[in-house]
């Protein structure tokens, strides 16, 4: 598979879609991880988020840093409809951001500056 492949950003109902099989996905390879960590699905969970939140971070950490922050805004059942609205659109600039940087880290270098 091709790391590089480029970025799609597919409709709502497509999105919807994806994440259901991304899900799926998920879930299977849980199970499979869990069995072969002999631990649980937690466990690797957070093991998983671990390495994930790395990942990003090498492309850049402060947008990674800024998603986070606005996803806790996003899952705190206290915060307001106005709060929740101003994360999401925060929380979008920042994957908007590492977007950016994997086509940037990904693209083929050209020209001769």
């Amino acid at each position: 598979m091709d790391p590089r492949k480029t970025i799609r950003r597919p409709g709502v109902e497509e999105q919807i879609s994806a994440r259901a099989t991304a899900h799926q996905v998920l879930l299977a390879a849980t199970i499979t991880a869990c069995d072969e960590l002999k631990c649980s699905g937690i466990s690797f969970i957070i093991m998983g988020t671990n390495l994930w939140l790395m990942e990003l971070a090498e492309l850049d950490p402060r947008a990674t840093i800024k998603m986070l922050d606005a996803m806790s805004v996003l899952i705190d059942p206290k915060a307001s409809d106005t709060k929740k609205e101003w994360a999401e659109k925060k929380r979008k600039a920042a994957v908007d951001k590492l977007f950016a940087a994997a086509d940037l880290m990904t693209s083929q270098a050209e020209g001769k500056a």
